[in-house]
């Protein structure tokens, strides 16, 4: 697929995380999310996506697949992370390169919101 700059029309924000352990053998980890202080600048396409429930909880899955230039606090993104968008978590699952010249990277997400059952 052959992304032009124009289209990445849509702000998102990146959530970096950081993992810190207290100084005790054995102790707990931490981890935290800071947003990264850069814009990103993205082409989004909404994938399919399903219903389900998870302990009594529906679930709402959505994939959504951003196009996003590869520098810039991109280039220290992982699937540890992820991305803000239209107020709404997106996890991160796979980073992938595209295009020529490593141009672009190609961000598959899940979206993941509680839905609220009939009751």
């Amino acid at each position: 697929m052959a992304i032009a700059v124009g289209q990445m029309d849509r702000i998102i924000v990146l959530y970096a995380m950081t993992e810190t352990a207290d100084g005790i053998y054995g102790g707990q980890t931490n981890k935290t999310y800071n947003a990264v202080d850069e814009l990103i600048y993205a082409h989004v396409i909404w994938k399919g996506g399903a219903v389900g429930e998870d302990g009594e909880q529906m679930q709402n899955n959505q994939v959504i697949e951003f196009y996003v230039r590869n520098g810039g606090a991109m280039l220290d993104a992982t699937v540890n992370d992820y991305i803000l968008f239209d107020s709404q978590k997106c996890w991160i699952d796979s980073i992938n390169v595209v295009d020529g010249r490593k141009k672009y990277l190609q961000i598959l997400t899940t979206q993941i919101e509680a839905v609220n059952p009939a009751v």
